[in-house]
């Protein structure tokens, strides 16, 4: 196994680590030589997962230099063949980046896929900042030396990006070729990477392919509520109401709520708030919506697997207390989700086998070198149970607390709120359709 081989191995078990899900749409086959991979940075380390899990190729990302300072990241990214980039904000205002075009239009006109987050840095925000010229400046020097890269827009869309084990959707956009974005922009002269107005022309293009396929909301809780007012949307046009919704459709949904005319979005608003006033009286957060959804409505019934689980469970939650611990403290630091989606894999990926080893080490001590190595591998089996123990225990609690409010007229009234978001979001999606 060659090192780019086993980074790709360990990505996809971090992959598995940090996601519960990913899905990936496409609109048409991934480009063949030279590609240039754009996409939106808002959840920290989970959006290199997310970039790996949709390309065949193993891509080369442009990363910040300073990564190359940390001794085990320094392995894993020169392994990966990333290349460097030098941001002046890392290097007191000046930075030296001719190597790093050189070596991006080296890689390009080898055909390798690079991957490039243009916006600059992770952003706190769910929607697209302003572009930085990176982008445009390295395709437009391959295209000058020969080199004509295809374009590849991918966003990357995530429930509740601040916890480990979410979801991920990513909506991987048309292809354009770099010959393409030129001819069809005004003249502006020799195609070249010094070039400005073309430079500056050509990243008004990107900007446009790639905010196509990223979120755009106001804030996080116009994000929650429009994602709650999908779900309903959603499970009512669900054939198979039993199974559980895909995160794609959810996500497709509530983003055209969010780019649908501001009347059709206030008549969402007023019938999600209404809605959540209603599950108020149940006991039931809006954000509960699309987790049960997500779940599949069968989880709170699973009795039978959290009685199976729950000594493994008992056993995780002894082992893996402190970690657990540790990623609570981060939760309630109240960083940004952002922020925290970087933070809570690495806390995760330094106190997990931290505790798993130091109990391996007293368990062989005490029980001889075969039992401790089974002590240590219990560890992450016994997180495994803990965490989908505790997930269908809060969920049976909280929707067993709703059933036992659940009367009469206030059934009634909850039926007819959904049915209300339903209309509203069946508006705007149709607007957004026409």
């Amino acid at each position: 196994m060659d090192a780019t081989s086993a980074v790709r191995h360990i990505a996809g078990v971090a992959s598995g680590v940090v996601f519960r899900s990913v899905e990936i749409r496409r609109a048409g086959a991934e480009p063949r030589g030279a590609v240039l991979v754009l996409a939106n940075h808002g959840g920290g380390l989970a959006d290199i997962l997310a970039v790996i899990d949709a390309c065949s190729r193993f891509p080369r990302f442009l990363a910040r230099d300073v990564i190359w300072k940390v001794p085990v990241a320094r392995s894993v990214i020169s392994a990966a063949r990333a290349i460097p980039v030098h941001r002046r904000e890392d290097h007191r205002g000046t930075a030296d980046n001719q190597g790093m075009f050189a070596d991006a239009h080296l890689a390009l006109a080898d055909g390798d896929l690079l991957a490039i987050y243009p916006e600059g840095e992770s952003v706190p925000e769910p929607r697209l900042a302003p572009l930085r010229t990176g982008a445009a400046r390295i395709a437009l020097g391959a295209l000058a030396k020969g080199t004509d890269t295809t374009i590849l827009p991918m966003g990357l869309h995530y429930y509740d990006v601040s916890v480990l084990r979410g979801r991920c959707f990513v909506d991987v956009g048309r292809p354009l070729l770099t010959s393409e974005v030129v001819a069809g922009l005004p003249d502006h002269g020799e195609v070249s990477d010094q070039n400005h107005q073309l430079v500056h022309a050509v990243t008004d293009v990107f900007a446009r392919h790639l905010a196509a396929v990223v979120d755009e909301y106001d804030d996080w809780e116009q994000r929650r509520r429009y994602e709650a007012a999908a779900t309903i949307y959603v499970r009512r046009d669900q054939l198979d109401r039993k199974a559980p919704a895909h995160f794609e459709r959810i996500a497709v949904v509530a983003n055209a709520i969010a780019r649908a005319p501001a009347p059709l979005r206030a008549e969402v608003d007023l019938t999600t708030s209404a809605l959540e006033a209603e599950l108020e009286l149940l006991g039931v957060p809006l954000e509960m919506l699309p987790k049960v959804q997500l779940a599949g409505p069968k989880i709170a019934a699973q009795v039978g697997l959290v009685l199976t689980l729950l000594p493994a469970a008992a056993y995780g939650m002894v082992i893996n207390g402190l970690p657990m611990l540790a990623l609570r403290a981060v939760s309630l630091t109240g960083m940004a989700p952002a922020t925290a989606a970087s933070v809570k894999p690495a806390v995760a990926a330094v106190t997990f086998p931290t505790m798993w080893t130091i109990v391996g080490r007293a368990a062989t001590r005490q029980l001889g070198t075969w039992r401790g190595l089974a002590v240590a591998a219990a560890g992450p089996l016994s997180l495994v149970a803990a965490v989908r123990v505790a997930e269908r225990l809060q969920l049976m609690r909280d929707l067993g607390r709703a059933a036992r409010r659940a009367q009469g007229p206030l059934v009634e009234q909850l039926q007819a709120a959904a049915s209300r978001v339903d209309e509203a979001v069946s508006a705007a999606v149709d607007a957004g359709a026409a």
